[in-house]
């Protein structure tokens, strides 16, 4: 009991303690507004060293570390096989069912989304590790994947049996010009290889150039340096080193001769350069203006051309521009100088070679002639083709094949031989009733009729001129079976192209 007792009284001490400590503070507290935020690490909670990496080595344009950084996976969006539909139980059914029916029910829709994850986790696993595909799958999808039956029609759609939309950070984790490659590859599609069932053939897409600016349909931009005069260099000497050309950029600061416009032959710096418009904005050397010029009038040229003649004001005289004239002629005259010199010289070597081997090419040659005038056979004349066989007959309904015939008006028309000038030659009527003078004999082809009762006349061969009818037809070999009225018991086969329809008078 004493010891209980020492042992309360010291715990009264010690809160009689913390509560003058606690006034203390709440007293040192006020007068000091002091508020300490950083919080002391305790022995629970332990401290989290940085974790330092180290760089091991370079290879090309990637550095090499102690700790690699995570390759970014290929993004794939499997195809749908099946879609899950949220099935809300219908009011009906839940009235007057006992918990463990229910409990049933959560039991097998819980497997059931089990088993479509796993279905469409073995699908993906299925597809990376190869190109293995379902042929199985013999079901329409629209039809596989339509909405529960029962629980929507036509005139009413229930939203909440679609799939949960996609969230702001769905959107953010995918770009967008990645979203449709990965629906590709979920539905078997891989770079480099074509797609098609029988005709596998990778086909490059057509990706459309932005055409320069100003400039028609078709114009190449780099066209425009190799019409540009170039200068020929002469070629270094022993030990000379040749300056490095300047390069020249249409920008700000770049330096340009206006060829054309109210600014002619004056030189200039670029300030500004509007892409949109195909125009630049160019601060003159002499005067100081600033214009607007189209990019296509000016010419870049370089920094000791722009220093050497930017602000020469004889160079725009009258007397310069002759003696400039006067220079380009005579460089055109050395020129072609220059030119002949090379042509002469080219035959004079053509020359001795050709005296060189000239008795021997002679006495070659005359013999050759000779030889040649021996085996050489007389000449005949080339014989014309002969002209096509003759079929035109009166009372015959051809068709008319002209195009070109009064501007194809007649064309793939049916008309009828009503007489024959000449073997090549005829007069037609059409159906209208209207007369066609001097038709080629080209121009039309027979008809074989379709009916039975119809009559065809030979047009080609022993038996032309002869009238009877079709027995039997062979399309594919273009032959008909055909009896004629002069031999009743014999029958023959003939050509589509040797018997025309008749509609002229027969014997009968």
């Amino acid at each position: 009991m004493a010891s209980h007792g020492e042992e309360a009284g010291a715990s009264n001490s010690a809160v009689s303690e913390d509560h003058g400590e606690r006034k203390a503070a709440a007293v040192s507290f006020g007068f000091t507004k002091t508020v300490s935020k950083f919080k002391h690490p305790t022995a629970d909670a332990p401290t989290k060293k940085a974790e330092r990496d180290y760089l091991t080595g370079i290879d090309r344009n990637e550095l090499q570390s102690t700790k690699p950084s995570e390759k970014p996976k290929e993004l794939i969006i499997p195809l749908i096989q099946k879609n899950r539909w949220h099935k809300p139980d219908r009011a009906g059914q839940k009235e007057g069912k006992p918990e463990d029916t229910t409990r049933d029910v959560d039991s097998v829709e819980s497997q059931a989304v089990k088993e479509l994850i796993e279905d469409s986790r073995r699908q993906l696993e299925q597809y990376q590790n190869g190109s293995q595909v379902d042929l199985n799958l013999s079901i329409p999808l629209l039809m596989q994947n339509k909405a529960p039956e029962g629980f929507e029609d036509g005139d009413h759609v229930k939203v909440d049996l679609r799939p949960e939309s996609s969230t702001e950070a769905d959107y953010e984790s995918v770009p967008v010009e990645a979203y449709g490659l990965a629906m590709l590859k979920g539905m078997g599609w891989k770079k480099g290889e074509g797609i098609g069932r029988t005709f596998k053939q990778d086909v490059k897409p057509i990706e459309h150039e932005l055409r320069p600016k100003g400039l028609g349909l078709g114009a190449d931009r780099s066209a425009i340096k190799d019409l540009e005069p170039q200068r020929r260099q002469r070629p270094p000497k022993p030990g000379e080193e040749r300056e490095k050309e300047e390069e020249l950029v249409m920008g700000a600061g770049g330096c340009v001769l206006v060829e054309s416009g109210a600014h002619k032959e004056l030189y200039g710096k670029i300030e500004g350069v509007d892409a949109d418009n195909a125009r630049v904005v160019v601060k003159l050397a002499i005067g100081g203006k600033t214009v607007t010029i189209s990019q296509y009038a000016v010419k870049l040229v370089g920094r000791k051309e722009y220093d050497k003649y930017g602000k020469d004001l004889s160079r725009l005289s009258k007397a310069h521009k002759d003696k400039e004239r006067e220079k380009e002629k005579e460089r055109e005259k050395d020129r072609r100088r220059q030119e002949e010199k090379e042509r002469s010289s080219d035959d004079r070597a053509k020359h001795k070679s050709s005296e060189r081997d000239g008795g021997r090419d002679e006495r070659k040659r005359k013999h050759r002639e000779s030889s040649q005038d021996r085996e050489k056979p007389p000449v005949k004349e080339a014989r014309r083709p002969p002209p096509p066989p003759s079929w035109l007959q009166r009372d015959l309904k051809v068709r008319f094949i002209d195009k070109a015939f009064k501007g194809g008006q007649y064309y793939n028309s049916k008309m009828r031989v009503e007489d024959v000038l000449t073997p090549s030659t005829c007069v037609c009527r059409t159906e209208e009733g209207r007369l066609l003078d001097d038709v080629k004999q080209d121009m039309l082809e027979t008809i074989v009729p379709k009916q039975e009762s119809d009559s065809v006349m030979v047009v080609l061969g022993e038996h032309r001129g002869q009238v009877g009818r079709i027995l039997q037809r062979d399309k594919n070999k273009c032959r008909a079976i055909v009896q004629l009225d002069r031999y009743e018991e014999k029958v023959f086969t003939l050509d589509y192209d040797s018997i025309c329809h008749y509609v002229g008078a027969t014997d009968d």
